[in-house]
């Protein structure tokens, strides 16, 4: 579909600054059709469709090797931009293309154990570069314990940072003891329907050297993290939850150490490390706070498992963020979720929290390719209740959707929602297909 153009210095530079990730493996630009064109071919038939009526598809050409056809399952439309949803054909691998006209589109699509991202080109005209990446050159899911913490803890079997996600045990005592708000994790909150809406609000910050990656981090990086995030609770069965962007800004943090250190120099008070978080989280009212920096030891870091509002924060990298869902992974943590039991085998907080791996086939948003020989992860959180390409996601036992159900409502209350501002939005029309069968990534 799209054409095909000579790159500025300026792009070339930027796609070899793309080419340093150790996880890419390949790289291509390419210059979208025409705004109008491209928002036909996204926003087609975008009506309520009749169940006899055939699937919306595109093609969108990767690379001069690489044509995919994808079926449309969802596309929502906004007064300035559209997401559009969908699998690829023959695998039912999932797709995400964002589209601000006459501005830029932004997406992942995976394919053949392979990740492509969509970013903005910088250097004047309007094009579309596409990243490949694989997940296994991708960072490892968690950086491990910094050398001299090991020397610190002989007696620690497992790597606490790798197996379980969570950094709280290895946090300084001195810097535990300056903290003067009472923990919250025990207020139990009154149950909520099912069908009432939890938003839990979030800010992001990001370091120049992560911004320097895309041509419009905010919307390439950020807004995508956050819908790709939303899309796995909707496939989840669990569409009233929401993860809300409140904020997103540049900080002015060098990025100096391990993972761990970026962690807790981002939610520490009064240690002389971005200050500035904790004034703009109690302004926009987050309940959350992700760090997305370009430090390529870990995909991310959260404070602990079952977070109080005190440390509801994590560290990200950004070529994991949107393309293998780390974002979602690591508010994961913070609510409840933990990995799969070949890795972390921990039964509290809760003895059914834990993610699902599918054999070789795939796995979820939880669990390590390690555990699977590399095989993609997929947007969903196990459950028994629902039924990916054919098979349960889960199982009595591994239901980290029974988690997320029953905890968001605890971290969107991390700031009381009457103290919130109300953020506009324009309508957002939802069209989903019908009558189309089981789309590998539709529940059912």
């Amino acid at each position: 579909m799209p054409a095909r153009t000579s790159m500025s210095d300026e792009q070339k530079a930027m796609m070899a600054q793309a080419m340093a990730s150790k996880a890419a493996t390949g790289i291509s630009m390419m210059l979208p059709p025409r705004a109008a064109m491209v928002e036909y071919a996204l926003t087609k038939d975008a009506t309520a469709q009749a169940p006899s009526k055939e699937p919306t598809k595109i093609v969108l050409e990767l690379n001069e090797k690489t044509a995919l056809t994808i079926t449309r399952t969802s596309v929502d439309i906004k007064s300035d931009m559209c997401i559009w949803r969908g699998t690829v054909d023959g695998t039912d691998a999932p797709a995400t293309i964002m589209w601000w006209p006459g501005v830029t589109m932004a997406g992942t699509v995976q394919h053949e154990r392979r990740i492509y991202s969509l970013r903005r080109m910088r250097g004047g005209i309007h094009a579309v570069a596409v990243v490949e990446m694989t997940e296994d050159r991708m960072p490892p899911e968690h950086a491990p314990m910094p050398a001299r913490m090991r020397s610190n803890n002989p007696n620690l079997r497992d790597d606490p940072l790798v197996q379980q996600g969570d950094a709280s045990m290895l946090r300084p005592k001195a810097t535990i003891a300056e903290k003067s708000v009472p923990k919250d994790r025990n207020i139990e909150l009154p149950a909520k329907a099912a069908s009432e809406e939890i938003v839990i609000d979030v800010i992001v910050a990001y370091t120049k050297k992560a911004a320097s990656n895309y041509g419009d981090v905010r919307r390439e990086l950020v807004d995508l993290s956050i819908e790709e995030a939303n899309q796995s609770f909707r496939i989840s069965n669990l569409g009233h939850i929401k993860l809300r962007l409140v904020h997103a800004y540049q900080t002015d943090y060098l990025e100096e150490g391990e993972h761990f250190d970026h962690l807790w120099r981002f939610a520490d008070k009064s240690d002389g490390y971005m200050e500035e978080i904790h004034g703009l989280r109690d302004k926009y009212r987050a309940d959350v706070a992700a760090l997305i920096v370009d430090d390529p030891k870990g995909c991310g870091l959260a404070t602990r498992v079952y977070a109080d509002a005190d440390e509801a924060f994590a560290v990200v990298h950004h070529d994991c963020a949107a393309l293998t869902y780390t974002v979602a992974h690591e508010i994961g943590h913070l609510i409840g979720a933990r990995h799969e039991l070949n890795i972390d085998k921990t039964m509290t907080p809760f003895p059914y929290g834990h993610g699902y791996v599918s054999g070789t086939k795939w796995r979820d948003i939880m669990s390590y390719r390690e555990s699977c020989g590399g095989c993609p992860r997929l947007p969903v959180w196990s459950s028994p209740k629902l039924m990916i390409r054919g098979e349960p996601a889960g199982a009595p036992q591994v239901d980290n959707a029974r988690v997320i159900a029953e905890q968001a409502a605890r971290v969107a209350n991390f700031r009381s929602s009457r103290d919130k501002p109300v953020f506009p939005s324009s309508p957002l029309p939802s069209v989903s297909n019908t009558g189309t069968g089981d789309q590998g990534l539709t529940p059912r």
